[in-house]
C-alpha cells in the first residue's frame, strides 16, 4: 500500500475565480507569474488517476498549492477558504476513493478560522489541514493563531506543512532561487519556531507532516540542541522558557516526507529522524519534485521490507485512523 502524502490539486472551474487566465487550449497561468502555466495534472482529475492507477498508489492526499495556503495577497478569507475546499472537496468526490482531502485554512481571519476549520473537516470528511510556512509575512507561533492549533489539536489532525514564500531577501529572486533555497530554509525557520515557543508541547495531538523532508531541518537537529544546552557566554534563556526537552526531541512528533530530490538524501534524513517518521511525498505533479516517486523509491526499494512498508503507507496510516476525531 502506497500513500502519498504531497501532492496539489486545483478544481478546473475555480481557477478564472482564482485568478487564473485561460492562455490556450485547457492552459491556465496566473497574471504575472514569472514561470510557464499551471500544470495541467493539477486540476486534470482523470489524468491524475491514471498515474496514481499506474504506479500503485492507494491514497493521495491532497490540497491547493503553495500560495492558497499562506495568504500572501492577505485575501485567504473565511470566504476564499470555503471555495477552495469546496474544489478540493469536488475533486475527491470524483476520484473514487483514491483521493483524501486537506483543508485549506482561513488565515486571514483568525478569530473564525478554528471554527471554519472543524466544520470544512466535518463537512468534507477531509484527512486533514494543510498550512504554509508563514502567513503574510506573520510567524505562525504568533498568539493570533493559537486557537487555529488548538483545534488542530482537538482534532488530532494530521496536518501537512508546505514551505512557502516569506523571506524578503532580494537575492532569492534569481534563478528559481526562492523554490529551491528559500523553501527548505522558510520550512526550517517556521518548525524551529513552532519548537521553541512550545506550540508542539502544548499540542502534542497534532500530527505535524513536513513536505521537502523537512528541508534543511534534520540537518540542524544538533544545531539546535546545542543552542538549548549552551551553558554559559551564548545561554538564552528564551530557549528554554516554553519547552522542557531539547529541540530535537519533539522530532518525534512530526513526520517528514520523502520528497527530497536525492536517495542520498533520504538515507541520510532516515538515519536522523527514524523509519517511524518518515513518509512518502512526492509533491505531484510539480517538475521540482519527485512526482512519479521515482527518486525516492531509488532508496526506499533498498531497505527491508519492514521498513519500506513504514515509509510508502504504515506510518501515515495509523496518524490517518485518527485524524479528524475530537479528544
Amino acid at each position: 500500500m502506497i500513500i502519498d502524502v504531497h501532492a496539489h490539486v486545483l478544481q478546473r472551474e475555480l481557477l478564472p475565480k482564482l485568478g487564473y487566465e485561460r492562455t490556450g487550449d485547457d492552459e491556465y497561468r496566473l497574471p504575472g507569474w514569472q514561470y510557464g502555466p499551471l500544470d495541467k495534472l493539477v486540476y486534470d482529475l482523470d489524468g491524475r488517476l491514471q498515474s496514481l492507477r499506474d504506479r500503485g498508489i492507494a491514497l493521495q492526499l491532497v490540497g491547493p498549492p503553495p500560495r492558497f495556503m499562506c495568504n500572501l495577497g492577505n485575501d485567504l478569507s473565511v470566504e476564499r477558504a470555503r471555495l477552495v475546499n469546496s474544489g478540493t472537496a469536488a475533486m475527491v468526490a470524483g476520484s473514487g476513493g483514491l483521493l483524501g482531502g486537506l483543508a485549506a485554512i482561513s488565515w486571514a481571519d483568525p478569530a473564525r478560522a478554528a471554527d471554519e476549520l472543524e466544520r470544512a473537516v466535518g463537512e468534507h470528511g477531509f484527512k486533514g489541514a494543510i498550512m504554509g510556512t508563514s502567513v503574510n509575512g506573520k510567524v505562525l507561533d504568533s498568539p493570533e493563531f493559537q486557537p487555529i492549533f488548538a483545534m488542530m489539536d482537538k482534532l488530532r489532525l494530521v496536518v501537512f506543512m508546505h514551505s512557502t514564500p516569506g523571506a524578503t531577501n532580494a537575492a532569492l529572486d534569481d534563478y528559481t532561487l526562492r523554490v529551491l533555497v528559500g523553501y527548505p530554509f522558510e520550512m526550517s525557520l517556521a518548525v524551529s519556531r513552532l519548537i521553541f515557543a512550545g506550540v508542539l508541547e502544548r499540542h502534542p495531538n497534532i500530527n505535524l507532516v513536513l513536505s521537502h523532508g523537512g528541508g534543511t531541518l534534520p540537518f540542524l537537529k544538533g544545531r539546535l540542541n546545542r543552542g538549548y544546552h549552551a551553558p554559559h557566554y551564548e545561554y538564552n534563556p528564551d530557549c528554554h522558557a516554553h519547552i522542557t526537552k531539547p529541540p530535537g526531541d519533539y522530532f518525534q512528533q512530526i513526520f517528514f516526507d520523502t520528497c527530497v530530490l536525492s536517495p542520498q538524501s533520504l538515507r541520510f534524513l532516515v538515519q536522523v529522524v527514524g523509519v517511524d517518521r518518515v513518509v512518502f511525498g512526492s509533491d505531484f505533479p510539480f517538475e521540482i519534485g519527485d512526482a512519479d516517486g521515482k527518486v525516492g523509491l531509488q532508496a526506499i526499494n533498498e531497505m527491508p521490507q519492514g521498513d519500506r512498508e513504514k515509509i510508502l503507507g504504515g506510518n501515515i496510516a495509523r496518524a490517518l485512523a485518527t485524524s479528524g476525531r475530537a479528544h
